[in-house]
């Protein structure tokens, strides 16, 4: 039997979500949530339902519709309550990332998710192609030890959505929770220091924030430089106006990343290029099959809730850097709110 699936939030991401959903066979879409009636009239429109019934109210999607999956892809400042909805129901959950706005918002799903019940982030990032086969090449030791890594994102000024144009620390809560998950992820260590600047340019025009530069420092002392920015003059017609670079230094080789190129420069070697793999399916496929599994099997899933608490951890840590001036240590976050 399929699981019986229910999408909240019918803009352009819970709209690739039902596609998604409609290519893969163990999951079928039962309903799906729409609190502003003209973008569900608009998605009803452009989007293949199947005759799965529109719903504005999630509790409602739910009443008597043995419903075992719902997929969040709310504006992020409403995503605590259809997930909090649905975990106390013991449906299982997958939450468009950022998880929530706020560590301790993540730390109360979690806790009602306890065990027993999935609950994923769909961290994306961390499954393109160049990210999984840089974080293949560090667990092997292609690189050895690594102890420094640099991440640099670049995006011209652009409009935003309304809801992301409406927080503190756009580029952060926009592209930064991707790339500090990312980071974490490659390097496979939990990050125990941040030091955060956070600021929008003088000449500026976009909300506060538009840019950040970040100071990490992982477990065994590894460190990062990252820096992103809404406000990259001057390369529109260059990779529809972003660019992304990042760059992983070990004992024995150094990594680069530029966009979907990877290139190996290992000591005493000619710098070669890294295949990045075939892309057999979406990286929402491979979120989907980890859902499935904890829905049906009870498996762990890698990108759980409790994983997710890592990076939420790390963009409060920058949020409260940028605003105390001095640095924070994400677990510490993690032991005060956990114990409170």
């Amino acid at each position: 039997m399929a699981i019986r699936t229910v999408v909240v939030g019918m803009g352009p991401r819970g709209r690739d979500w039902i596609r998604e959903i409609q290519q893969n066979k163990e999951f079928k879409l039962v309903g799906c949530v729409e609190v502003d009636k003209q973008v569900l009239q608009h998605a009803t429109r452009t989007s293949s339902l199947n005759g799965s019934p529109a719903f504005t109210n999630l509790s409602q999607a739910l009443e008597g519709n043995d419903v075992q999956a719902v997929i969040v892809a709310t504006p992020p400042e409403a995503h605590l309550e259809p997930c909090r909805i649905a975990l106390t129901k013991k449906i299982g959950v997958m939450v468009e990332k950022p998880f929530t706005t706020t560590l301790s918002d993540a730390i109360t799903l979690v806790r009602l998710a306890e065990n027993s019940t999935p609950l994923l982030v769909a961290q994306n990032y961390r499954y393109l192609r160049a990210f999984r086969a840089a974080r293949d090449l560090v667990i092997r030791g292609v690189l050895g030890p690594v102890g420094l890594a640099v991440c640099q994102y670049y995006r011209i000024p652009h409009e935003m959505s309304g809801s992301l144009a409406s927080m503190p620390h756009s580029v952060l809560w926009g592209m930064g929770v991707h790339h500090l998950d990312m980071i974490r992820y490659v390097v496979n260590k939990p990050v125990v220091g941040v030091f955060a600047d956070s600021f929008t340019l003088p000449w500026g025009v976009l909300p506060s924030g538009a840019s950040t530069r970040l100071l990490l420092t992982l477990q065994d002392d590894v460190r990062v430089f990252y820096g992103a920015t809404y406000e990259s003059s001057g390369h529109e017609y260059f990779e529809r106006g972003q660019e992304f670079y990042a760059r992983f230094m070990g004992q024995r080789a150094t990594l680069h990343i530029f966009h979907r190129w990877l290139l190996l420069c290992e000591s005493g070697k000619l710098p070669r290029i890294i295949r990045r793999g075939p892309r057999r399916v979406s990286e929402e496929q491979i979120l989907l099959a980890q859902l499935a599994r904890a829905v049906l099997d009870g498996a762990q899933p890698e990108s759980s809730g409790l994983d997710n608490l890592q990076t939420m951890a790390v963009v409060e840590a920058a949020i409260r850097s940028a605003r105390e001036r001095k640095w924070i240590n994400p677990q510490e976050l993690l032991d005060e709110l956990q114990q409170s």
